[in-house]
């Protein structure tokens, strides 16, 4: 195939070079200086942050608070549409990491469709019928390649006869047992755009994409993947990530610009928007989760809570929790989880009164307290605006 697959390594600019670099570093850190009890409550709530962005992208309207409550809906026929798209989404993320792949997987043929497969896994048929440019409707057939020459606003993708022997380029070409240094992130870059350029199904290719792309940062070597999110950063502005797409769609421009038939200059465009947008979030949540920041946001929390002056996402305002949740809550981000009688002695309160407490926060998903187990660290809804602020 005539198409460069990614930026390599030696002509890359330096700058972007040391940007990679420091990349790097910082996920490392991220990973290793997170409090291990707060790593569960906050990758699964990455999740949810990671699918209200990425289906924003795809026109999805759906309000953070509404992704929160659904996750708690144990019937999907009672959602929307839209929060349909989005739980599932959740569950594909879940599944993936629940089952990784090693580096010869990751890019195959069979893992890219299990993606798209499993996203559409019991949707309702109306979510296959896709509109096609002529007006008329096609059936989607979820994990299989699409049979049916496209066109996606400007984009004109590879024909449907060639799909699939770009799906074996794309295999070949973006293997990380192959890639060292610095290039699997130039790679990261590289397969994110190509892959939507191949267009590989009829519909859903953005989503698939973007949940490729968060498997691939995690087998490149990202170890902090999953704490931070590139659908965050691709969704908060929507017009420069389809910008910085088009600008790779590119035909070359001359003998100066590449010898592949998409535009060198288009693909270092993309590439230093992808590794700046990496770099920005990874920062962003860095500062988020430090802990002289974190602990002042949680006193803030638990004393307006201890006021009763702090309302729920629809507006009504919380019962008022006495102040001893602050220790149980900074204990267990701290030290990790905790049994019942351990939080008494600490909190030098009656049985009764620590059970109150408890019971309160075990409700309002502040913890998780089961009877048969110690009692550990959840992430509420009512918490998450304030503890982690600007994050949707």
């Amino acid at each position: 195939m005539n198409v460069v697959p990614f930026l390599s390594q030696d002509s890359a600019p330096g700058e972007l070079q040391d940007a990679v670099v420091e990349l790097c570093r910082l996920d490392a850190a991220l990973h290793a200086n997170i409090p291990d009890p707060l790593r569960r409550p906050m990758t699964v709530l990455l999740r949810a942050v990671n699918s209200f962005y990425s289906n924003r992208i795809e026109g999805n309207p759906t309000h953070p608070a509404d992704i929160l409550h659904a996750q708690e809906e144990a019937e999907e026929r009672a959602l929307s549409d839209e929060l349909l798209e989005v739980k599932r989404h959740i569950e594909v993320q879940k599944n993936l990491a629940l089952s990784p792949v090693d580096k010869l997987e990751i890019c195959g043929k069979e893992y890219l469709l299990r993606i798209h497969r499993e996203f559409y896994d019991g949707v309702p048929d109306k979510f296959l019928n896709i509109r096609k440019n002529d007006g008329g409707e096609i059936k989607l057939v979820p994990g299989a390649l699409r049979e049916t020459d496209v066109k996606v606003g400007k984009h004109l993708p590879p024909a449907a006869a060639d799909v699939e022997a770009y799906i074996r380029w794309f295999e070949s070409a973006y293997r990380l047992d192959r890639l060292f240094g610095l290039t699997p992130i130039f790679a990261a870059a590289g397969s994110h755009h190509r892959l939507m350029w191949i267009h590989p199904f009829l519909d859903g290719n953005g989503r698939a994409g973007r949940l490729f792309t968060d498997q691939y940062l995690r087998a490149a070597g990202l170890g902090g993947y999953g704490l931070w999110s590139m659908s965050r950063g691709f969704g908060r502005n929507v017009e420069a990530y389809y910008d910085a797409l088009s600008k790779a769609d590119q035909p070359r421009k001359g003998d100066l610009d590449g010898r592949g038939a998409l535009s060198d200059s288009g693909l270092l465009a993309f590439t230093k928007y992808f590794i700046e947008t990496a770099l920005d979030q990874v920062k962003y949540f860095s500062s988020l989760l430090e802990p002289h920041k974190l602990n002042q946001r949680i006193d803030v929390y638990f004393e307006m809570r201890r006021r009763g002056v702090l309302t729920d996402s629809k507006g009504q305002l919380l019962a008022p929790l006495r102040i001893e949740a602050k220790e149980i809550y900074k204990t267990l981000l701290y030290h990790g989880n905790q049994q019942r009688a351990d939080i008494q002695a600490m909190l030098g309160v009656s049985e009764r009164t620590t059970r109150t407490i408890l019971g309160q926060m075990a409700d309002e998903r502040l913890i998780s307290s089961d009877a048969r187990k110690p009692v550990s660290l959840s992430l509420s809804p009512s918490s998450i605006e304030l503890l982690f602020p600007h994050l949707w």
